[in-house]
């Protein structure tokens, strides 16, 4: 599986939700909206235009959440 992980730099929880992915052997690539214009877009193409806060995460190409909604995805695959 793979991951993408919208983010900031100095985001707490993004870096907890980036560590349990990468425990549960989930390749995660980070994005930082705080970046550009187009990297915050793109969290919201996936999240919804009314999203403005991170973490935001997509597995495989679908969309689960933050921190809680991606904690309860791994408790179901296990």
């Amino acid at each position: 599986m793979e991951a993408m992980v919208f983010s900031t730099p100095k985001c707490s929880w993004c870096n907890k939700v980036t560590q349990i992915l990468e425990n549960s052997k989930i390749e995660v690539t980070k994005v930082d909206v705080a970046e550009s214009v187009e990297n915050f877009e793109k969290m919201q193409n996936y999240a919804g235009k009314d999203i403005r806060s991170v973490p935001q995460v997509v597995i495989d190409n679908k969309f689960i959440g933050g921190y809680t909604e991606v904690e309860r995805f791994l408790n179901r695959i296990k």
